[in-house]
């Protein structure tokens, strides 16, 4: 980044009044050293993928008494002296020394309330994990642990098991998607699935007319293994096989559901190429669980639907898990269909910057990475997704549409390593849904106790039965009506002087 386009986004961030977060950071002076350490060490790992980190030093945070905020730039700035400009970037200079590999940053002297701040400017590096050295912590003027520093939020700390592992992989540039599958050759591609892709996507027809290896060499499908033929990629394993988890265990979905009039469960499992997954999940819950009723207010004319569950949301959060699955992760996707709510279970997180609160809170990812970058093209191309970063968005509108509950994105703490959407059913529609259970219950209760009068008085009138349950004749002729099309009873002999027989 130009160094005119910092300081302009710092004179943003000050005029602004930006609390600290993940890439800003305000201190009063460069005497506070293992904080701006520790802070400088975690903006170079770059944890929360950020274009760029700022640490401002000549200006105190402080907390806003009337709105409540926290660590906002307290102005006018606190400022330094113009004459120890040169030794303050001279000691920050001595201090970012006691980082490795070297840090790649800016020094860039403002002014701002006519007082001047230092800007320690960190771009991302690419050569790291970076740590703090162990020099540092045994300086009595710093004293900070040595170790390989994160940001959080507005906290610079040393990251936990999973956090210290993705931010391991993330420097070796290990993309699962990308890699060679260790198993999976040239020839379990589909070669029909190859040419469906292309022709959804529009592609140019001298490809879709090519042969199956140079397809798969146009598509970036297969390298060559030194030891001879062809090998192919995870995504391509992904796309393009029949069964993708015979090679990449677990990469398929399953929908599991409460059996309908019992307490089990039911799995069906969803095992094709993963766009076909997307496809096939979307119309299982269009033809089986989707369910509406239409609406009309006494005071008007006009009618409304209200759904279950909207299948926009169900379309976007089940693409969503099989796009940003962790396939290395020894996990199946999972969608639980309850009596009032739908889950869907991915066993990973979220890549930052995008976290579980923001997905709570925010609507819109535009800066979102991928896990599986080619996956992400490929969904692009094939309209599974409209826009990158958006799905969310598309499922909190169309619940908001339908008047359903929020989405709600769980776990609440930073430890287990899962991601939950929790789609709560309709209350208006789970209220109709019970009021017809009611009557329904009823209906049965009616239908037994006519059987029961018919098989103590085989020769009992539609009427007879009408006064002794105290309902409307016309009631227990559609009834019986009902019944005798169902075969559950029959009538014998004439139409007065004949019997009725229940059928067990």
């Amino acid at each position: 980044m130009r160094i005119e386009d910092i300081q302009r986004m710092a004179h943003d961030i000050l005029e602004k009044g930006s609390i600290e977060n993940d890439y800003i950071e305000y201190k009063k002076s460069a005497t506070f050293k293992d904080k701006i350490l520790k802070t400088i060490c975690a903006f170079a790992n770059n944890y929360m993928n950020r274009e760029i980190g700022l640490l401002f030093i000549g200006i105190e945070e402080v907390n806003d008494p009337k709105t409540g905020e926290k660590a906002i730039p307290k102005r006018p700035i606190y400022g330094i002296e113009e004459s120890l400009i040169e030794s303050t970037e001279n000691s920050l200079k001595q201090l970012l020394a006691n980082i490795y590999p070297k840090v790649s940053y800016h020094l860039i002297t403002d002014v701002v309330d006519d007082r001047n701040y230092i800007i320690v400017a960190v771009e991302p590096g690419t050569s790291g994990p970076y740590q703090t050295s162990d020099k540092a912590e045994s300086d009595k003027d710093i004293s900070l642990k040595a170790g390989r520093y994160i940001r959080v939020k507005r906290d610079s700390r040393l990251p936990n098991f999973k956090e210290e592992y993705e931010l391991l992989r993330k420097f070796a540039h290990d993309v699962f998607s990308s890699n060679l599958n260790e198993t999976a050759t040239l020839d379990d591609l589909s070669y029909e699935y190859m040419k469906e892709y292309l022709i959804s996507t529009n592609a140019r027809e001298d490809i879709r007319n090519q042969s199956k290896l140079d397809m798969a060499k146009s598509m970036g499908l297969i390298s060559e293994s030194e030891y001879g033929g062809y090998r192919a990629k995870n995504f391509a394993v992904l796309m393009f096989t029949e069964k993708p988890d015979k090679f990449i265990p677990y990469a398929h979905v399953e929908i599991i559901r409460e059996a309908i009039g019992t307490d089990k469960m039911e799995a069906k499992i969803f095992d094709g190429p993963i766009w076909i997954q997307a496809k096939q999940v979307s119309r299982y819950f269009k033809d089986n669980i989707m369910a509406s009723y239409t609406v009309r207010d006494s005071e008007t004319i006009e009618h409304r639907i209200v759904y279950n569950w909207p299948l926009t949301v169900f379309e976007e959060l089940a693409t969503n898990c099989i796009l940003h699955k962790q396939y290395e992760s020894p996990n199946y996707i999972g969608i639980y269909i309850y009596n009032d709510r739908i889950t869907f279970v991915n066993h990973n997180r979220p890549v930052p910057p995008v976290t579980i609160e923001a997905m709570n809170k925010e609507t819109r990812f535009d800066d979102r990475q991928y896990l599986n970058p080619e996956l992400k093209e490929m969904f692009f191309a094939l309209d599974l997704i409209e826009s990158y970063g958006s799905g969310i968005r598309r499922a909190k509108d169309a619940l908001k549409e339908n008047h359903s509950p929020e989405l709600q994105f769980l776990p609440d703490n930073d430890t287990d390593d899962y991601t939950m959407a929790v789609v709560m059913i309709n209350d208006e529609f789970a209220a109709i849904r019970e009021e017809e259970q009611k009557s329904s219950d009823v209906t049965k209760e009616i239908t037994k106790e006519i059987k029961k009068l018919m098989k103590e008085n085989p020769a009992i009138s539609a009427n007879e039965i009408a006064e002794m349950l105290n309902v409307k004749a016309e009631a227990v002729r559609y009834r019986i009506k009902l019944m005798k099309k169902s075969g559950e009873i029959i009538r014998k002999g004439a139409t007065k002087a004949g019997e009725w027989e229940v059928i067990e």
